[in-house]
């Protein structure tokens, strides 16, 4: 798989060989599209878990997410076919505004730890992070948005953790170690722990134990990986994303890429014209 960096446009090579991988992780709004393919996965040799979002927001935060109803049907058919890749929650991220203040969130919280308990144990959560373009989205449609103080983030953290507890899930912050307590662990997304319930050999679960710690931002727990993914090519159009500047440009940019392209990136065929060689890379 031929991989652009989104930072200075380098390009790099991944194997997707499963001699060479020791688990897929997706990331996740709706696993629908994938549900035909994994079948096709496993029989080749790879090993898969989800990181899955489900945060039930209105159509305004979330214009193009599936209804939950359709995400449980999606829930229930990936824990049924695939018991041994579990399936993370995510809770992320967390807006707060006029209507979505706290009493909000914690009825919603309360509702979708009882809808996905039957589907995970884990629930990774965090609080918005106001990046440049994330301001900018917000400012646009949901200007009475609201950058909580610290102290009202850890009360909102506390409690959501024991309705957590309540339904048997625990509670990890992704990336803001402020708000790690007795009830709220550190999250790591890319977790050897939580990989060593996935993976199938012996020499997987070896190699798991060799991954180094390797945050991709401050405050990050994650172990070493390889993305392919791409930004600006997500049609869900959240208002607080950070991977897509605009909505508009993700959509047109996903058209780009076609079933059968080596390369995620939108701009792929460009590259390629140029004559630009990537740089291999690969292994576990």
């Amino acid at each position: 798989m031929k991989v652009v960096s989104p930072f200075g446009g380098r390009l790099f090579e991944v194997s997707l060989a499963p001699e060479d991988v020791l688990a897929i992780v997706f990331w996740t709004k709706d696993a629908a599209p994938l549900l035909p393919y994994l079948e096709d996965l496993r029989q080749k040799g790879h090993c898969f878990t989800f990181l899955y979002t489900v945060n039930n927001y209105p159509l305004i935060m979330e214009p193009e997410v599936p209804e939950l109803s359709h995400t449980v049907r999606v829930l229930e058919k990936l824990v049924k076919e695939f018991p041994s890749g579990p399936v993370r929650w995510r809770y992320d991220t967390i807006v707060l505004s006029g209507s979505l203040n706290r009493r909000w969130h914690m009825e919603n919280f309360r509702t979708l730890s009882g809808v996905m308990a039957p589907f995970t144990s884990e629930c990774i959560f965090s609080f918005c992070d106001y990046y440049r373009k994330t301001v900018k989205s917000m400012e646009a449609t949901v200007p009475d948005y609201e950058r909580p103080e610290e102290t009202l983030c850890r009360d909102m953290a506390g409690e959501m953790a024991e309705i957590a507890s309540d339904h048997g899930i625990s509670f990890a912050s992704c990336a803001h170690d402020y708000l790690v307590s007795g009830k709220v662990s550190k999250a790591r997304c890319i977790d050897p722990v939580a990989l060593a319930n996935v993976v199938d050999t012996p020499r997987r679960a070896a190699a798991l134990g060799r991954l180094k710690y390797s945050p991709t931002r401050k405050e990050c727990g994650c172990a070493e990986s390889k993305d392919i993914g791409a930004y600006d090519t997500c049609a869900h159009g959240c208002v607080y994303c950070y991977a897509n500047s605009d909505p508009a440009l993700a959509a047109k940019n996903l058209a780009l890429i076609r079933p059968d392209s080596e390369c995620l990136h939108p701009r792929w065929e460009r590259y390629r014209a140029n004559g630009v060689v990537p740089e291999p890379r690969g292994g576990e």
